[in-house]
């Protein structure tokens, strides 16, 4: 009867022994998903929130020259002309790469105002506007800093999300020191059962006489 016992704590022991290692095989693909979605995160920060803050300041700084510029007397109108269109031609090129990034439909919304205001400058450009120039261009510096506000609530919504799965990979990693510690005990547990010797009492033939 001791032996059956001592077979059936084994076998139990066996079974929570595989359970535990399921558990860790669970909370590894877990973490292993967590610092991916974090990896994500972090590129989406720096690709689409950094470089599009920098795209940005590039915008600002072209918009603020042509402003500057055309409010300028001792500046003809080919030569405002010209500046402008040089700004808006750098203006052009970074179009490009900002619409490689990833628009949130807000900052489509505003993006396509300001694409909007600086086909308006061109336009007034050529008729030498530049009083009307000044102005849009006061609201292009307007719709700018509305996209840079987009930048920095997004990218303070992409790090919460790191931070958070950051933090339920410091949960799992916890979850799995605390099974390695079950996984030794039972592993302890299960030598301890395979050095006790079984006795089995074999009953004598019975006597001829």
């Amino acid at each position: 009867m001791k032996d059956i016992n001592a077979i059936n704590k084994k076998t139990k022991a066996a079974a929570v022994l595989i359970f535990v290692t399921i558990l860790l095989l669970i909370s590894n693909y877990f973490i292993g998903l967590n610092s991916r979605k974090t990896n994500e995160s972090i590129k989406a920060i720096y690709n689409d929130r950094l470089m599009v803050s920098h795209y940005i300041f590039q915008y600002t700084n072209a918009i603020y020259q042509i402003k500057l510029h055309v409010g300028q007397s001792n500046y003809d109108d080919f030569e405002k002309q010209n500046f402008v269109a040089i700004r808006l031609k750098n203006i052009s090129n970074i179009d490009k790469k900002y619409l490689e990034t990833i628009l949130t439909t807000e900052e489509k919304k505003q993006f396509q105002a300001f694409q909007n205001q600086c086909t308006t400058i061109q336009t007034l450009s050529y008729y030498n506007d530049w009083q009307k120039i000044t102005k849009l261009s006061d609201q292009s510096l307007g719709t700018l800093e509305a996209l840079a506000q987009i930048q920095i609530d997004e990218g303070k919504t992409e790090l919460t999300t790191a931070n958070a799965l950051h933090n339920g990979n410091r949960i799992f990693a916890q979850f799995e020191i605390a099974l390695f510690i079950i996984l030794g005990c039972l592993s302890a547990y299960l030598l301890v059962l395979k050095k006790m010797k079984v006795k089995i009492k074999i009953p004598e033939a019975p006597s001829m006489n």
